[in-house]
């Protein structure tokens, strides 16, 4: 504007005006429009417009008075050739004083005064009646604008809108934000219309994703807020309901058009609201459109969903469509393969079509862990021994050593369940050779894991670390360990004394923990006695050593100085430089040596105690 690229300008408005919901592009606009339409014939009509088209955008702002007021005072300087264009311009006055005084922003009390003066330079008659009808909204105004004062008060509008960082200002900004959209959701305008009801809440969500653009619950939120708004307008208008769906898909595309262009929940959530209206093909296109976004990150989770939309909507056919999409995507990984092996045996009710599916994965994900594991949860509870201990030595072949101990555990696991004792010490035996270091000479943490089962163990958490039991450092920590045990835990844990262990202070993360036994009692006080340490509160007994120094020594109150201020005696022995050899006046030469035993004696007078 300042460069006068008008038609710069105008594109940037274009762009984003209608978007961007915020006061200060608003008021640009109108002002744009006032310094550059001024010359043009059908200005005023322009400018009223403009006027109207910003009102019906952000006139509900609770900031927004400075906007209603240069509308009034624009409508005023108009001018009016006879009667009718007088009438006609008193109207339009009225008409947007009535809308100001029914609408809670700040500072409308003198609006209310000016509309009462108004009305009655017209027809004071007239302008009882009116004042008295129009009354009420203004009371029922001022009330929710005092209250959306209250809860505005700290809302910072001028954040720019970045990436979750998890800040604690950021947390601060967006608990007022939801507490604010609660707010509105509770109808403080008391209406009876759900158009107005709406309007107010959806505003609010766009004020807040100015700020938290990039959060994809607000997004969720308010697109579930609308979908329930429009399904509950069904009943009364079918059409009116209509519309408002087809907003929440307007809304979908401008999250996914903006910033949430890679987000896999709002994707999934829009595929799940068309699919409810029964769009299948927009549902297709949904999920063809994030795959084609994600470029080359993984794919898996898409796919993943994509095949679970298929056969809800489509039939299991659909969905090995799907399938064969996401095996010939070389960025998909093992989860659509276990997703895809899974559906077909809980839903077709075919395992061998599930176990052809493992192995085709199989050849591609022999590496990786989490799949393997996947393959032997789907095996074990088929029953069929034989083939999942084949399995199991299949697996732990093409796996690095490194990469092998959890699925060791659950062949351990495997072998105490089905086996007998003498294929589950063949098991241990194994392990114990394959990972020497975690027997190091002791198998006890190795036949510790026989006899474990979920979350009961047969040590005590004390007993399990002074064995070094590295699977249970590994799984419990300090923050979240076993700190306190169910009942049912510790009955199972068998001769565990549980009031024992939940005196004794635990560190689960293996490091060592300090010997307290001798720590001494803090002793609250008023007054801090003699031979103990005082801190704020009370006092520590001295330890033994300075115990009998201090009896030993004179009590504190025979001693009446000279005082030492040490922080500047410290602060002066720091920077007093002692030469080698020093001269006195009398002729005498000092060596370092006698200067600091001279040095003693003077701090020994000075502080004889």
């Amino acid at each position: 504007m300042r460069c006068h690229q008008f038609e710069q300008v105008e594109k940037i408005f274009q762009r984003s005006l209608v978007k961007v919901l915020h006061l200060d592009l608003w008021k640009c606009y109108l002002m744009y429009v006032r310094e550059t339409k001024a010359s043009l014939p059908g200005f005023r009509e322009k400018m009223t417009q403009a006027y109207e088209f910003a009102l019906s955008k952000v006139g509900q702002d609770i900031g927004s008075t400075q906007i209603w007021v240069d509308y009034i005072a624009f409508l005023r300087t108009g001018e009016a050739s006879g009667s009718f264009a007088e009438n006609q311009k008193i109207a339009s006055i009225r008409r947007v004083y009535q809308r100001v005084i029914a609408s809670p922003i700040l500072n409308i009390e003198p609006l209310w005064k000016e509309y009462n003066q108004f009305e009655n330079n017209i027809n004071k008659v007239l302008a009882k009646r009116l004042c008295e009808e129009k009354s009420r909204d203004f009371k029922n105004a001022l009330r929710v604008a005092k209250e959306a004062d209250v809860l505005f008060r700290d809302v910072d509008k001028g954040i720019p809108s970045v990436p979750p960082g998890n800040l604690v200002s950021e947390q601060q900004q967006l608990r007022l934000w939801k507490k604010i959209i609660a707010w509105e959701k509770t109808n403080p305008f008391r209406s009876d219309n759900p158009s107005v009801v709406k309007k107010r809440v959806m505003f609010t969500y766009e004020q807040c994703l100015l700020v938290f653009g990039h959060h994809p619950d607000i997004w969720y939120e308010a697109a579930h807020f609308l979908t329930e708004s429009a399904r509950a307008l069904t009943d009364k208008s079918e059409t009116l309901g209509k519309e408002w769906l087809d907003e929440v898909t307007m809304f979908y595309e401008r999250a996914i058009g903006l910033f949430m262009g890679t987000n896999h929940f709002l994707y999934f959530a829009y595929a799940d609201f068309e699919q409810s209206r029964m769009h299948y093909d927009k549902c297709h296109e949904v999920y063809a459109r994030l795959v084609k976004a994600l470029g080359d990150s993984d794919h898996s989770l898409a796919y993943v969903q994509y095949m679970r939309f298929a056969r809800q909507a489509e039939g299991m056919k659909a969905a090995r469509l799907v399938f064969k999409k996401a095996r010939e995507d070389p960025h998909c990984s093992y989860p659509a393969f276990v997703a895809a092996a899974l559906m077909e045996y809980t839903c077709s009710k075919d395992k061998n079509i599930a176990i052809k599916i493992f192995e085709l994965g199989l050849k591609r994900f022999a590496i990786e862990i989490e799949y393997a594991k996947a393959y032997l949860e789907f095996m074990i509870p088929l029953n069929e021994d034989n083939n999942t201990r084949v399995l199991f030595e299949r697996l732990i072949g093409g796996l690095p050593e490194e990469k092998s101990r959890d699925l060791w555990d659950v062949f351990q696991q495997f072998e105490s369940t089905v086996g007998d004792l003498a294929s589950l010490q063949k098991v241990e035996k194994r392990m114990a050779a394959v990972f020497p270091k975690d027997v190091d000479n002791n198998e006890a943490p190795l036949i510790v894991d026989r006899y474990r089962f979920l979350g009961a163990w047969p040590c005590s958490d004390q007993e399990l670390l002074s064995m070094n039991h590295k699977g249970f450092a590994k799984q419990h920590s300090l923050v979240s360990g076993r700190s306190g045990r169910s009942a049912s835990q510790a009955t199972a844990t068998c001769g565990e004394a549980t009031q024992a262990q939940s005196a004794t202070p635990m560190n689960l993360t293996g490091r060592g923990m300090p010997d307290v036994k001798n720590m001494l009692p803090f002793r609250p006080s008023v007054r801090v006695g003699v031979n103990v340490q005082g801190v704020p509160g009370g006092s520590f007994p001295l330890p033994h050593p300075l115990t009998e120094l201090s009896l030993a020594i004179p009590p504190p109150s025979s001693f009446q100085g000279p005082f030492v201020v040490i922080d500047d005696w410290l602060r002066l022995l720091g920077e007093i430089d002692i030469p080698d050899n020093y001269e006195s006046k009398a002729g005498r030469v000092f060596s370092q040596a006698e200067l600091w035993y001279y040095f003693k004696v003077s701090l020994d007078v000075l502080t004889p105690w």
